[in-house]
């Protein structure tokens, strides 16, 4: 690869019209070729957007959690499958220096009637002590004394489309009372927050830990938990708590902190979850589809110019200079066809975002890593294509 840098090093912008002459020389197959590469693009775009929406769906809770540490069970692996421990396993923490507040926390999910049908509607429920300041969201601390009447909650409005009537009753009248899918209990929602849907439920609910022990009755047992929060003292050693909760605890709890949470979490979504290998592989596919595209047509165009290539050469232009050209032309291939796709992906990562209430962005991290893989894509299929210029024999000319 060492011949292609110094190639690349050597590339003059003075030769850039020759290259754009050779491709719209033949716009139909300059622009098909824009649409392949593009449609490579988009798809690299698609599978890494939902690659990072769905990571930050799963983390997003995490994040807005106030907490030094995190207890959970051993057997819960990601944030859509909470399992229960003992609550007591909890409090025993309280004895330890430094250890100022443990908080217990239930995650279930439940079923609801759609407002205005009958198909039932998944929703996280979170349920939590109203007067302990769990999450650092500035809607649901305004509203904490709502959740202290039995079977209120609040309603996030992030959620999917389908949770969509629910959050407009809210605001039109204040209130919507729901019931399970079961009709074995109603609740009204009193108030609503912002915190967003997850691959595993449309929207979010969170009410006082009673109401959730009353509604998701079919999933907490007595006495268990799904998760517990532990605070620190001021200027207490959060990694000594830690170092000394795990050895009390052994094989029994995990203990982390936010930040080992949050790369827990991303870490199996990633490698231990078959999402990680799908949204991968579909990068991959974009990169061979790209490829393909692009090696076709520079191959088809040295092949259709070869005679041109070898005229140039009996005239004294060096083999570098003709190399160069092909590049260039790899090159304005690549950035035709990814500015557009940037802008079509942007559009459809709103409509997502819009669509289903996962949080979909576009950041300058996909933008600089498809711009990368699009270039070097075509930089590596022109390698390819440029080892036909050896046909480019002056004497044929003659």
């Amino acid at each position: 690869m060492s011949w292609l840098r110094r190639l690349l090093g050597r590339l003059n912008l003075a030769d850039l019209p020759l290259a754009w002459l050779q491709l719209k020389r033949q716009p139909i197959r300059y622009l098909v070729a824009v649409t392949g590469i593009g449609f490579a693009a988009l798809l690299m775009y698609m599978q890494l957007g939902f690659q990072s929406g769905l990571l930050d769906s799963a983390t997003t809770f995490y994040e807005a959690l106030d907490a030094d540490l995190i207890l959970l069970s051993p057997a819960t692996l990601n944030s859509g499958n909470f399992q229960q421990f003992p609550q007591s396993l909890l409090f025993n923490a309280l004895g330890l220096e430094g250890v100022k507040q443990t908080i217990p926390l239930y995650v279930a999910n439940v079923n609801v009637q759609k407002l205005g049908g009958v198909k039932p509607t998944s929703l996280r429920l979170i349920g939590y002590d109203p007067d302990a300041e769990v999450l650092k969201l500035p809607d649901v601390l305004a509203q904490a004394d709502v959740l202290k009447t039995p079977n209120y909650v609040l309603f996030d409005t992030l959620g999917n489309r389908n949770t969509g009537p629910i959050a407009a009753a809210v605001q039109r009248t204040g209130q919507q009372e729901l019931i399970l899918s079961d009709f074995s209990k109603t609740f009204r929602v009193m108030g609503l927050f912002r915190l967003g849907s997850t691959f595993a439920a449309d929207s979010n609910l969170i009410s006082s830990d009673t109401t959730a022990i009353q509604l998701a009755y079919r999933q907490i047992n007595e006495g268990e938990i799904s998760m517990g929060l532990i605070r620190l003292d001021p200027g207490a050693s959060s990694v000594r708590v830690q170092r000394f909760l795990r050895q009390q605890y052994g094989r029994e709890l995990q203990v982390l902190t936010k930040a080992e949470l949050i790369a827990q979490e991303r870490d199996y979504w990633n490698t231990a979850s078959s999402f990680g290998v799908i949204f991968g592989f579909g990068t991959i596919m974009g990169l061979l589809v790209g490829g393909v595209v692009v090696y076709q047509v520079l191959y088809t165009d040295v092949s259709d110019h070869l005679k041109e290539y070898a005229t140039l050469k009996a005239m004294g232009f060096a083999d570098g200079f003709i190399l160069t050209i092909v590049i260039q032309e790899a090159f304005l291939l690549g950035i035709s066809s990814f500015i557009p796709a940037t802008l079509i992906s942007t559009g459809m990562y709103a409509f997502l975002t819009a669509a289903s209430g996962i949080r979909i962005q576009m950041t300058p991290d996909k933008t600089g890593l498809v711009g990368s893989l699009t270039l070097g894509i075509c930089a590596a299929s022109a390698a390819i294509a440029i080892r036909k210029l050896r046909d480019a024999d002056p004497a044929s000319v003659f």
